[in-house]
């Protein structure tokens, strides 16, 4: 039997994605559901407002029904909520991204009989089913960096592998230095990687980390600043799309039957005499979405 040991080796950024999902999860959605999964993470992370499923199914390599199917079972599992709306003639579908629920007992029951995870499976998922009506377990942060893992990851950057005591030592100082001064061990560790990708030239030796450190973190926060103030603009877009929404469908509740028969009508005519639109493939949304133009356009700009 083939066994395996796992090291990560990743530099930042790296993306976080909730343990559950591959250790937990994965059995019952399924692979192609956890890989949809990680590249909605993936890309709210990157901060990608819009993209559409043709390029998803292309880069999974699964069709439009698989798709559904992956959906249909995040959402059955609570992992996301879909959300459509219509936008200036589009439909736009919204993927809401869930905190992960607690398993339900008989599947927490079932992942404790699965070799692979039985060991940690309650580490996993913080607090059994069984716990859940008791107080929440609060967990403290360890940070997985160590000054030894730090020291060993510069050297080795450096294109030096083998470390004597007087480097390590050496290292371990500069470190007490720096956190004596107000900066984390992650502080550290980031402005290693940093500094070797924006800023090798000044990197001479170890105590080269106290030049840059400033430059690094500020880098960061700026970056950090920048993602936070992207996903408030994209946040209050989506606020005034569902506000917009909500008045053309009140719009339409206090038309009275005559008025919703002629806005169809209108509708149907203008369809008629567009000669790129092909009436065999004219659906109801499609109409809907042609008269909740007209009512965008006639009624809501003017109020405006």
């Amino acid at each position: 039997m083939d066994e395996y040991s796992v090291l990560d080796k990743r530099k930042y950024p790296v993306l976080v994605v909730d343990k559950s999902i591959p250790l937990a999860y994965a059995p019952y959605i399924g692979a192609d559901s956890v890989c949809l999964y990680l590249i909605y993470v993936s890309i709210a992370d990157q901060g990608v407002s819009s993209f559409n499923s043709d390029e998803i199914m292309d880069f999974i390599g699964i069709d439009n029904a698989r798709l559904d199917e992956c959906n249909k079972k995040l959402e059955e599992y609570g992992l996301i909520k879909l959300e459509a709306h219509e936008h200036n003639g589009r439909i736009i579908n919204t993927c809401h991204i869930l905190q992960p629920p607690p398993i339900p007992r008989t599947l927490y029951a079932d992942l404790q009989n699965k070799a692979l995870v039985r060991d940690f499976i309650k580490d996993i998922l913080i607090q059994s089913p069984a716990e859940q009506k008791q107080a929440p377990v609060k967990r403290v942060r360890t940070s997985l960096v160590t000054p030894n893992k730090i020291i060993t990851k510069f050297y080795s950057m450096m294109g030096n592998g083998k470390l004597d005591i007087f480097e390590r030592e050496a290292g371990k100082k500069h470190i007490n230095d720096l956190q004596k001064k107000g900066y984390s061990i992650d502080d550290i560790d980031f402005a290693i990687e940093w500094g070797f990708e924006h800023a090798r030239e000044q990197i001479e030796d170890f105590s080269s980390i106290a030049d840059i450190i400033d430059k690094a973190i500020s880098a960061r926060d700026k970056y950090i600043y920048e993602r936070q103030q992207q996903a408030e603009r994209e946040a209050k877009s989506q606020e005034n799309e569902e506000l917009e929404r909500k008045m053309i469908e009140a719009y339409k509740k206090m038309m009275s039957d005559a008025e919703k028969k002629a806005l169809r009508e209108r509708v149907m005519e203008m369809i008629k005499q567009d000669k790129r639109i092909n009436l065999e493939f004219v659906t109801e949304q499609f109409i809907i979405i042609k008269e909740n133009e007209i009512i965008r356009e006639e009624y809501l700009k003017k109020k405006q």
